[in-house]
């Protein structure tokens, strides 16, 4: 009768453990689904992808997530060519994955991760014939790529993803390419708003005997983010990479879409205003050590972000340039209204529109929704520019506030201009600004390359030059410039509306008429023009 009871008792308990053991396990089910749901839709906001098919199904002990992405052809189209034959064929193929979700309370237990978490979610790629046969040549037998993600019991969790690394040759074509791997880590809180993320990528060669090779070394991402009060996203983020090496033999046409990449790191949407297209021509270009780290805080209502960027050096063909430091802070930007800038800019629609017409709408969103960033005295500081080239050494140092500005300014572009105040230090060596003069006027000339009759190009680089050195000695001799050891150096003071190069005035093309007015009548000589 006791060993009765006993047992009784024993499958009461293991009853009680199992609907315990089975409630939580739906519950998890529950929770695990809004933080998938979450996930999809950042994935789904990623410009490189279009969402082709998306599907879950919950179960009690277990769900399931499928998703179709193709990749967005308008965007990486212009890159393809650059891309060996055998990879080509997969920009046009459809990534299908499936997330197999174990609900907790221990979902791990079959990857021996004995942590408690809502759920263990493992991905599965569903790849054609054809594309597992591409993928093949290069990782054999291994998985392409290897995805975990442990959704913690509070509604964070930690994603990991691994790319194997695999060396590839083609014999015939001379392409050889080697990958040394690549690993993600992001440990991220509920609803992502606050994460930490590592990724690492010890290296890569493409080379192809015909065309040249590219390659890097060393890189490594290091973030962690948080909201702020305002809205905004605070925290650190930094950037290394060992080295860069492009060689090409070929003219290769491009034509980058640097608003995008623009928006993948900042969040920020810049319209069509920085796409740069023509052709890379062939060249031999290096960059060692490269660093960037962003920085960005928060008191009250206002963010202050500063960003520092370096390397070591940069050649290109047989030009070397740096060392380089950059640093540079932003103060005293009104959260709010960049958060508010962020969500309205991130609601115009990009793809298709006509270059005039979106930068026209981007302007038009900046002035109905970014006043107060203006108003609220904001203050950009290059605290260090310098660069080291062939030519000599350049240094900038200043900074640029707007103070007291109000939206009736906008209507006014002279009082517009009086509410800023600016201050800058510059050295730069003549050849330098030589260089660019000479660049520009042959820009200027040769207009029409299939012209029958061309300039000559000797005779518009000695005019720019001669151009150059009058005006050079002009400005020496007035003292608004400083010329030593082939270095050109000056200082420039804004504020109030008035304007001063190395500690003398300046007169602004709206204050020509009062200064001629008053030299006539105190029978002097008005103060140079800016325009000389």
């Amino acid at each position: 009768m006791l060993r009765k009871q006993h047992l009784i008792a024993a499958g009461a308990v293991l009853g009680a453990a199992f609907v315990v053991y089975g409630g939580t396990a739906y519950w998890a089910g529950v929770k695990a689904e809004e933080t998938l749901a979450e996930q999809h839709r950042m994935v789904a906001a990623l410009p490189f992808f279009k969402v082709k098919s998306h599907n879950y199904e919950r179960g009690w002990f277990g769900s399931t997530e499928v998703t179709e992405l193709t990749f967005n052809r308008r965007l990486i189209g212009p890159y393809e060519s650059m891309l060996p034959d055998s990879v080509r064929p997969l920009l046009g193929s459809t990534i299908k994955y499936t997330h197999r979700v174990s609900h907790g309370p221990f979902p791990g237990l079959s990857h021996f991760d004995l942590r408690p978490a809502r759920a263990f979610v493992t991905t599965e790629f569903d790849m054609s014939d054809a594309t597992k046969k591409t993928l093949a040549k290069f990782f054999g037998d291994a998985e392409p790529i290897t995805v975990t993600n442990r959704l913690g019991l509070t509604g964070g969790g930690e994603l990991k993803v691994n790319v194997p690394a695999f060396d590839y040759e083609e014999t015939l074509s001379g392409v050889k390419v080697k990958w040394q791997g690549f690993d993600l880590n992001v440990d991220y809180a509920s609803g992502y708003k606050e994460y930490q993320t590592e990724a690492v990528s010890p290296g890569f060669l493409l080379e192809a005997s015909t065309k040249g090779k590219v390659a890097f070394d060393g890189v490594r991402y290091l973030s962690d983010v948080r909201p702020g009060l305002s809205g905004v996203r605070l925290g650190t983020s930094e950037l290394m990479v060992g080295g860069v090496q492009l060689n090409w033999k070929d003219s290769v046409p491009y034509s980058i879409k640097l608003n995008e990449l623009v928006y993948l790191l900042t969040r920020v949407r810049v319209g069509e205003f920085i796409n740069p297209s023509g052709e890379f021509r062939p060249s031999d270009v290096q960059l060692k050590k490269l660093r960037y780290q962003i920085v960005t805080s928060e008191q009250d209502d206002f963010v202050n972000t500063r960003g520092k960027l370096d390397f070591d050096s940069f050649s290109y063909n047989q030009s070397v340039y740096g060392p380089l430091k950059l640093d540079i802070s932003a103060n005293h930007l009104h959260g709010p209204t960049l958060v508010r800038l962020d969500q309205e800019i991130g609601k115009i629609p990009f793809e298709g529109v006509e270059p005039a017409k979106l930068r026209q709408v981007y302007l038009d969103t900046v002035k109905q929704h970014g006043v107060p960033l203006l108003s609220n005295n904001p203050r950009l500081v290059i605290n260090e520019f310098s660069l080291k080239m062939p030519t000599g050494n350049a240094h900038l140092k200043g900074q640029l506030a707007l103070n007291g500005f109000t939206e009736a300014d906008l209507k006014d572009p002279v009082a517009f201009l009086t509410r800023f105040n600016a201050d800058a230090a510059v050295d730069l060596p003549r050849q330098t600004l030589e260089n660019l003069v000479v660049a520009q006027a042959r820009n200027l000339f040769t207009v029409d390359a299939s012209a029958e009759e061309q300039p000559d190009v000797a005779e518009i680089d000695n005019l720019a030059k001669s151009l150059l050195d009058s005006q050079l000695a002009e400005w020496n001799a007035q003292q608004y410039i400083k010329l030593e050891n082939g270095q050109v150096r000056t200082t420039l003071h804004f504020g109030g509306g008035k304007l001063s190069v190395n500690q003398k005035p300046v007169s602004l093309p709206w204050q020509e008429p009062a200064d001629l007015e008053a030299g006539a009548e105190a029978g002097t000589e008005p103060v140079a023009s800016a325009a000389k």
